[in-house]
């Protein structure tokens, strides 16, 4: 985003809103156009897959109000994607993946072909093992261009965000381990929208962390890092470079994870701001982002073997980039709300909490936050979120599984006034074999003030790549409650 200083910012008055991200960090309820198959809170909270999983789906779905307006007309839309959670621990070689993404084709309407939905997979190929190796990592997600714009294709922007580098870990003692990373990113984003703004960026970063461990699950830590951000466009965005320092207390077992840290970060960037001087406006160097003291508190817990409790409270200064991966990289990535996104880094505060009941044959989880974010150099982007959502589960026989939720949230923006929206869905999943099944579904969805509101039908066969967790006739037995959910980047247990 232009942080030429306000003058500029309001010259460009439709930028200054920023990008809202519909599907950043983690599951959330937020739909991606006409998508509802794409809304990751109901996918992951759903317990009608167990184990690792990764099938490929595809299906119809009609929506009566393609354009989102009022009085819309209706349309078919056809997708072809890839759904699963995914992870693997070889001698030479680990991997994660979470994806929840399909190539979306509308048949009658205007819109082009493009793909929705998120990605984000990682792997770690060991050259040395437990001393050298080099890391990866792949994540698409998606943004919004106007929120106070429908959520059509023409309101969307993608973006592609790869990381790569070598890995140095030692361990002078038994219990003390030092990790040394070093990893260049490329950002690319792209859109069909003529409202697109280009962010696309190289980031070159290094980090280091000093672990101590007291027992097998107990250890506090020492983490430095710095990134320096290039943009492409300059123009509209300014380069930066953020640094951080942070220490923390963590333990990890088979009920709990917990993660108490604090520290400082310092973001450098110089831009240009009009003030008035003695001899009348200048355009002089002004310091435009955010900085200072940050704070994580997470906490997953098992409370009885089938229920879980998760509370998260954050204070972070981040960018766009980096707000998916936050998100997954929480041991119970939940509700999220929908996210303005620019080129500019911002502090933002969050506090949520879930509760799960998992048993052999139903499931309920349900989901709260309240959030903030706050930008320096263009304080019209504030905005203030607070949101809930549950999500029921049931499975009726061992071929049936049945869902339904909702999801409800309030935004209000420093500039445009409130939006509200409304999510529902139920779906019944039928298994037609090993591999195979089939899924039927019903969404809801109403937009507030835009007085719009989206109804969908549709099918979808899916054939399961891998099958971990898949049974012909019989209902598989329900895996463990884990305090790590299967989408979180974290490790699980094995």
């Amino acid at each position: 985003m232009n942080r030429r200083g306000e003058t500029g910012s309001l010259v460009r008055g439709h930028r200054a809103l920023g990008l809202l991200l519909t599907l950043i960090a983690l599951p959330a309820y937020a739909q991606t156009g006409a998508i509802s198959s794409q809304s990751l809170f109901f996918d992951q909270a759903s317990n009608a897959h167990l184990g690792n999983y990764l099938a490929a789906e595809g299906g119809l779905i009609y929506t009566d109000n393609v354009d989102q307006t009022r009085g819309g007309p209706g349309d078919t839309l056809a997708m072809l994607g890839l759904l699963g959670n995914a992870s693997g621990n070889r001698p030479r070689f680990d991997y994660r993946l979470a994806s929840d993404i399909a190539l979306v084709k509308y048949l009658h309407s205007s819109f082009q072909t493009q793909p929705f939905g998120y990605l984000d997979g990682s792997a770690e190929v060991k050259i040395v093992p437990g001393l050298f190796s080099w890391t990866g990592r792949e994540t698409y997600s998606q943004a919004v261009l106007n929120p106070f714009l429908p959520v059509t294709p023409d309101n969307l922007e993608n973006l592609n965000y790869l990381t790569t580098g070598p890995r140095l870990t030692l361990r002078p003692t038994l219990r003390t381990t030092i990790t040394v990373d070093g990893t260049y990113s490329y950002l690319i984003s792209s859109s069909k929208s003529p409202l697109y703004v280009n962010i696309d960026n190289h980031r070159y970063g290094g980090d280091i962390t000093l672990s101590r461990a007291f027992t097998n699950t107990t250890s506090v830590y020492i983490t430095g890092s710095s990134e320096k951000v290039e943009f492409t466009d300059q123009v509209d965005n300014t380069n930066f470079r953020q640094d951080q320092a942070m220490a923390g207390f963590r333990v990890a077992n088979a009920r709990t994870v917990l993660d108490l840290s604090g520290g400082y970060t310092k973001a450098h960037e110089v831009a240009l701001a009009t003030v008035q001087t003695i001899r009348g406006p200048r355009a002089l160097p002004q310091n435009q982002t955010p900085s200072g003291g940050t704070w994580q508190v997470e906490l997953s817990r098992l409370i009885s073997p089938r229920q879980r409790v998760s509370l998260r409270a954050v204070k972070q200064v981040t960018d766009a980039a980096n707000l998916f991966r936050l998100g997954v990289d929480q041991p119970v990535p939940t509700t999220v709300s929908n996210r303005l996104v620019n080129g500019q880094p911002f502090t933002d505060r969050e506090f949520g909490a879930t509760w799960r009941f998992q048993a052999q044959r139903s499931s309920l989880q349900i989901d709260v936050l309240d959030d903030s974010q706050r930008y320096r150099a263009t304080p019209a982007s504030n905005r203030d979120v607070k949101d809930v959502s549950a999500l029921f589960a049931r499975q009726l026989s061992p071929v049936l599984n049945w869902d339904i939720g909702a999801t409800y949230e309030h935004s209000d923006y420093a500039l445009g006034g409130s939006v509200n929206t409304v999510n529902a869905l139920t779906s019944l999943r039928w298994r037609l074999g090993e591999r195979v099944g089939l899924r039927f579904i019903y969404a809801h969805s109403t937009l507030t003030p835009h007085g719009y509101a989206d109804n969908q039908v549709g099918v979808t066969a899916s054939y399961a790549l891998a099958a971990a967790g898949q049974a012909g006739s019989q209902a598989p037995e329900a895996p463990a409650l884990q305090p790590t959910s299967p989408m979180s980047a974290q490790p699980h247990l094995q």
